[in-house]
């Protein structure tokens, strides 16, 4: 499940916790809505509606040419299917809302100009800084190129966006800073988080030399960071012994590939019910993620459970966490091996990373995010 989906559905579960009756609009992204769309979603709202986009690959991909060709932000179009439109504006014609929820931009193309002034746009992260990561890490390859060709419109669509929104949702300081200047007195932090309680903090570090990455590798930062891990901090590892693991569905053929090459022993095990076996069994979780945005829920998890986070500084950007007291940072390959090969031996230096990064993590936990996110809703919400 990916960052997104779990953030949006803890706030939806914090707020019915409060007694708010909230409707949830989903999207299922094949031509038909399958049993796995729908699971959990009913118990999670009053009423959940999932409507199939209708779009096929081919025709987004025709929409992200003649977005680059026009200088239009591709989150206008991206996942906009007349079918799932259609579907949400016969709801809101039917139903009023007292506020509406917009999670992340490429949900805005669904609500009506005339109800976005009692929409809260709920960010996720600065899709402008993501895309300039993306641009200057991938460049000149056909994906950092796109990106560098659309960062001025996402730059203008995301701040319009931000502008007429009756309130902002923003998962960090940094991010909250950023929207400031486009929603003056409008932009709330409400962080991302981890539930803690149902994490308990494990005793002692693994004994096994075992390296775990998580992402959804649908996602380009995920496929990037999973190439870096393979590719050029892996070869580097003294710890020939080291086993790498990779949790996550979607892998394209460049990481199969990638995995197959590496000289180390690498699992791939896709998509898993339940990551607490993985982490569990892990002795470092590893994040080289070189673009992206937000704040990572997969690294507050591996701080709540105690396992060690070597990651990029971008990749724990937002957390507000120390480096050598919560995590390792290590922004080259060479670096990162370094430690994750000091932290194969170092039974101390995991001892007192776990117990720090857990503390981090109770920092974060999603009780602290309802707060700020119901008190931005009852402001924009109609009296």
């Amino acid at each position: 499940m990916t960052g997104s989906r779990v953030r949006s559905g803890r706030l939806v579960a914090g707020l019915c916790g409060r007694g708010h009756h909230v409707s949830l609009f989903s999207l299922a992204t094949g031509a038909a809505v399958q049993p796995q769309d729908r699971r959990g979603l009913d118990e999670l709202a009053a009423r959940a509606v999932v409507a199939p986009m209708g779009l096929s690959a081919a025709l987004r991909g025709a929409r992200l040419a003649g977005d680059l060709l026009r200088g239009r932000a591709f989150q206008e179009r991206w996942f906009d299917g007349p079918r799932a439109h259609a579907q949400l504006d016969a709801w809101l014609a039917a139903e009023r809302f007292d506020v509406i929820v917009a999670g992340g931009l490429y949900m805005l193309a669904y609500v009506p100009q005339q109800l976005r002034s009692r929409t809260v746009l709920d960010t996720h992260n600065v899709d402008a800084q993501r895309l300039a990561s993306m641009a200057e890490a991938l460049f000149p390859r056909p994906r950092g190129i796109a990106a560098r060709l659309q960062l001025g419109p996402v730059r203008r669509f995301e701040q319009a966006s931000a502008g007429r929104a009756g309130a902002v949702l923003a998962c960090s300081e940094q991010d909250a800073a950023y929207f400031e200047p486009f929603a003056p007195g409008r932009v709330s932090i409400v962080p991302n988080g981890v539930d803690c309680a149902s994490m308990p903090l494990r005793d002692d570090p693994a004994h096994a030399a075992e390296v775990l990455f998580l992402g959804t590798m649908t996602y380009s930062a995920n496929v990037d960071a999973a190439l870096e891990l393979l590719r050029d901090i892996a070869p580097r590892l003294r710890r020939r012994d080291a086993r790498i693991t990779l949790v996550g569905d979607g892998a394209p053929t460049s990481v199969l590939a990638a995995a197959a090459a590496c000289q180390l022993a690498v699992e791939l095990p896709g998509r898993v019910p339940d990551t607490a076996p993985w982490f569990q069994r892990s002795r470092v979780f590893a994040a080289p993620l070189r673009f992206g945005g937000g704040t990572r829920l997969k690294i507050l998890e591996s701080l709540a459970r105690g396992v060690p986070v070597v990651s990029t500084t971008i990749g724990a950007e937002g957390l507000g966490l120390v480096h050598g007291g919560d995590v390792i940072l290590a922004d080259d390959p060479a670096a990162f091996a370094a430690w994750i090969d000091r932290l194969l031996s170092d039974d101390e230096l995991c001892r007192a990373l776990s117990l720090a990064g857990r503390r981090a993590a109770e920092r974060h936990d999603w009780t602290h995010a309802i707060d700020p996110l119901e008190q931005a809703l009852l402001r924009v919400g109609r009296p």
